[in-house]
């Protein structure tokens, strides 16, 4: 783990606006509950596609999804890296 001084332009809560050193733009914080959050009402929408029998629509979701899992994947194995524990139930 490496200790970093960034720029925090908003403290909202559940998104706080940082700056990251050598990054030209700010980006967000979200939280690990609210990413596993968002990753679950993916999975519900690609079910959802399913019957909808959109392919466009489809693929759109399914791309978010791959996208978030990515995120979840990488937010877990710092964790586990961290030692520290997830905020939420480990799925199997």
């Amino acid at each position: 783990m490496e200790k970093v001084q960034i720029d925090v332009l908003s403290e909202t809560v559940n998104c706080p606006v940082v700056q990251m050193p050598g990054r030209k733009y700010p980006g967000i914080i979200l939280q690990g509950d609210s990413l596993r959050i968002l990753l679950d009402s993916t999975e519900e929408i690609c079910d959802l596609c399913v019957s909808a029998q959109n392919s466009e629509l489809s693929s759109a979701a399914a791309s978010l999804k791959q996208k978030l899992a990515g995120y979840f994947a990488s937010y877990e194995q710092a964790m586990k890296e961290a030692g520290r524990d997830l905020p939420y139930p480990k799925r199997s």
